[in-house]
């Protein structure tokens, strides 16, 4: 009886210590997407640290470059992860525009 309610503990134990099935949206296969955004308000390089500090933030940024010369950005992303709204409103909350 003891063997077999050891066998038994040992089967829940390792049952529930088994790693968990992911969702299905995490097997999306990533798509990546290149874009130049225009973002009005920058003129130093804080500023482009700024946005890049607030961009990378987001789930699935690959890279991001500001350059207040040009008033660009330069964003790379998976778009199943994120989207351009996301990232302007990112943008945004560090007190630029994105036009």
């Amino acid at each position: 009886m003891r063997k077999l309610l050891f066998i038994a503990f040992i089967s829940i134990a390792i049952a529930a210590c088994s790693p968990k099935q992911k969702p299905a949206d995490k097997d999306k296969t990533p798509v990546m997407v290149e874009m130049k955004l225009k973002v009005e308000g920058m003129t130093c390089d804080h500023c482009e640290a700024s946005i890049s500090t607030g961009v990378n933030l987001l789930a699935g940024i690959y890279s991001i470059s500001a350059n207040h010369e040009d008033s660009t950005a330069f964003v790379r992303f998976d778009s199943t992860k994120t989207n351009l709204k996301e990232i302007s409103e990112a943008i945004a909350l560090r007190g630029f525009e994105v036009k």
